[in-house]
Order: C-alpha cells, then sequence, then structure tokens
C-alpha cells in the first residue's frame, strides 16, 4: 500500500467514512472506492485535490512529501 493510500485510509478512518461515502465524495462508484483505498486502484491529482479540500490537509500531506498535516496560508 503506498504512503498516499495509508494517510488517506487514516483520514477516512478518523470521520469513521464509509467507502460509499468516499466514493460519493470522489464521484465514484463504492468499488471504485474500495479499490483506491486498499492500493489497488491508484489515486488521481482530481482525487488528492478534493480529498485535500475535504480533510484540510495539503496535497503535499497525501502524497507523502511532508508530515505537516494543516495547509500553509
Amino acid at each position: 500500500m503506498s504512503e498516499s493510500s495509508r494517510r488517506i485510509r487514516a483520514l477516512v478512518e478518523s470521520e469513521q467514512l464509509t467507502c460509499s461515502e468516499v466514493g460519493t465524495l470522489l464521484g465514484l462508484s463504492k468499488a471504485s472506492a474500495s479499490g483506491k483505498m486498499v492500493g489497488r486502484i491508484g489515486w488521481t491529482t482530481n482525487d488528492l485535490m478534493i480529498l485535500a479540500d475535504h480533510f484540510h490537509v495539503s496535497t503535499d500531506y497525501l502524497l507523502g512529501r511532508t508530515d505537516r498535516e494543516e495547509v500553509r496560508a
């Protein structure tokens, strides 16, 4: 599993979201969202931007480029 998938999974679990809810957020089916969550399907740039906005973190955090969760102003 990629660092992105690990971090996204932790954020999803922290909000107790279901794969169905993640799918709705991203405009995907539950199966596609589940595939992304377990690393079978890669995250798109658009997915990362939507998730970063939803969780109020930077895309760099989601990509594992920084350990700072907060978005810099």
